[in-house]
């Protein structure tokens, strides 16, 4: 049985001149984000994973 995953858009961002990036507001909904959290950087398979870490 293979494992089906669904693929959505849940939002655009730029990277500014000082390499930083705003979360999109859906995001740090669905994901209940909030200042101060601390974000994983995960590379695999030659893709960019970002998680909220767990550990902070």
């Amino acid at each position: 049985m293979s494992k089906t995953s669904k693929r959505e858009v849940l939002g655009l961002s730029k990277i500014t001149y000082k390499y930083q990036v705003t979360i999109p507001k859906r995001v740090r909904d669905k994901y209940q984000l909030k200042e101060g959290d601390m974000l994983i950087f995960i590379e695999e398979d030659n893709k960019l994973t970002i998680t909220k870490s767990t550990q902070y």
